[in-house]
Order: structure tokens, then C-alpha cells, then sequence
């Protein structure tokens, strides 16, 4: 009797080491509205989160529909993190009203334009390290300094992006709309845009035609998401190269991630 009564503060002590130890492990849960989300989640968390990325890196963001096993992992999560052109969107509302979890947390991070930008990385990168510390503050130590080190790379990497993009300053390009942004943040001269291969069409390519016409167009720019070829027809008639841009990571196997992605965009357009 007398083990047992000094054996018992070591059996409770281990078991609540081991519930402790259990609820830390758990995995943050976390919806991201595209792969461009989903890329800074995961390097914030080193991993130690479960992530539902509803629209894939190589999918347009209009053309993609939830799924039920998107319900299934919602109905579980603890963070839904979108872009503000989600908000709306059938895939985040069908889901948000589909599944019963009163502890999902809505959350839209605020930068608009293209995210493939530094800067506006930058911003991203730190709304959603805010978001992931406030869902889970026992990770709050281990977020901040991986969000310090992604911030010190984003500016290392613009940093040799910028060089390389030295030589191409200030060319003429036309670009599809969805690239136009970060086209003119790598130094070109954006002369006209274009919309998605479905919206495109014979009257616009001739009207682009006409206002670039004795310009210097040295290339055709076109954006992965939103058909590759859409502005092929121009660079055919211009007889200038023709090159495509993604705007999410996992588009491919060679840019898995946001750095790739980047790189891979700068390689592209240091050859116009």
C-alpha cells in the first residue's frame, strides 16, 4: 500500500506530461485561399501545421470549386487565411456557410496586387505570421523568427533579382493583365495588356497591334493561370519572343515555392 501511495504523484505527472506534450504537438489547421498562402504558412510553421490550399498553383483563381473534402478539413481547421479577391468568391462562401465550426477564424490578408512584388511579400508575410501567432501563441517564439529569416531572404533575393534584371531596364513589352504589375516593378515599359485567352479576341489583339506599332516591342509576356498562348498571335506578328510568368508557386516542379517562383520569372524576362 504504501508503494502505491508514493507511486501515484509519478503516474499523474506522467500523465500530464503526456496530455501537455500531446496538445503541443497538435498541428495548426489552416485553410489558405491559394498556393501563394499555403508557401508562407508552411515556412512559418517549419511544417508544423496541416494545410487545405483551395485554389492549386496551377489553377486559375476563377476557374476552381471547393471541394467535400475541403468541407471535411474546414470543419476542423482553426484559421481560413484568403486574399481580398476571395472574400466573395463561391469557393470561400459555399465552404464558410457548408461547415459547422464556430471556432474558425476568417481571416483576409490585406495586400492587393501581385504578391510575386518583394515588398508586397513582405507585407504578407507578416499579416499571416500575426494571424498563426494569435491562433497559436505557444508558437509564437518559433514564428517570429522564422518570419524574420523569410523577410531577410525576400531581400536578399530581390536584391540578386535586381541585377540580373539590369540589363532589360526600360524595354517595351505588352503583357497580359494578371503580369502587368510585376512586369513594371522588374523595369520594363508596359505599352498595352491583355485579358485571359477566353476573353480575348480578334478586335482587341488588332487594337494592340495599332498602338504598338514602331515602338520596340522586344517581347510578349504572357501569365501561366490565365492561358499561356493568349498573347502568342501578337508575339507571331511582331516576330518578338514570347515568354509566360506564373503567379503562384507550384505551378511546376521547379517552383515549388515563392523564392523559386520568383527566380524563375527574373530568368524568363532577363532574356527579352
Amino acid at each position: 500500500m504504501r508503494r502505491l501511495i508514493f507511486a501515484l504523484p509519478s503516474i499523474l505527472l506522467l500523465s500530464i506530461f503526456t496530455f501537455t506534450a500531446a496538445f503541443a504537438a497538435e498541428p495548426l489547421r489552416v485553410v489558405a485561399g491559394t498556393s501563394l498562402i499555403t508557401d508562407i504558412v508552411n515556412d512559418l510553421t517549419a511544417g508544423d501545421s496541416e494545410v487545405l490550399t483551395i485554389i492549386q498553383g496551377s489553377s486559375c483563381p476563377g476557374h476552381e470549386n471547393a471541394k467535400t473534402q475541403d468541407f471535411v478539413f474546414a470543419a476542423k481547421a482553426d484559421l481560413v487565411l484568403i486574399h481580398p479577391f476571395q472574400r466573395h468568391m463561391l469557393q470561400v462562401t459555399a465552404m464558410l456557410d457548408a461547415v459547422d465550426n464556430a471556432s474558425l477564424k476568417l481571416i483576409v490578408i490585406s495586400p492587393k496586387g501581385s504578391w510575386i512584388i518583394p515588398e508586397i511579400q513582405k507585407q504578407a508575410t507578416l499579416e499571416i505570421a500575426d494571424a498563426l501567432c494569435a491562433a497559436a501563441p505557444q508558437k509564437t517564439e518559433a514564428i517570429q523568427q522564422r518570419k524574420r529569416l523569410r523577410i531577410e531572404k525576400i531581400a536578399q533575393t530581390e536584391q540578386e533579382c535586381r541585377e540580373h534584371l539590369k540589363a532589360v531596364a526600360g524595354k517595351s513589352v505588352i503583357a497580359a493583365a494578371m503580369q502587368a504589375e510585376f512586369v513594371q516593378w522588374a523595369g520594363f515599359n508596359v505599352l498595352r495588356s491583355f485579358r485571359r485567352v477566353e476573353e480575348i479576341n480578334a478586335r482587341e489583339l488588332a487594337s494592340i497591334m495599332s498602338d504598338v506599332k514602331g515602338k520596340g516591342v522586344c517581347g510578349v509576356i504572357d501569365n501561366y493561370q490565365s492561358g499561356m498562348d493568349a498573347g502568342l498571335p501578337l508575339a507571331l506578328e511582331l516576330n518578338v519572343p514570347h515568354v509566360v510568368l506564373s503567379n503562384f508557386p507550384g505551378s511546376s516542379d521547379d517552383v515549388p515555392d515563392y523564392f523559386s517562383l520568383l527566380q524563375a520569372n527574373v530568368t524568363q524576362l532577363s532574356k527579352l
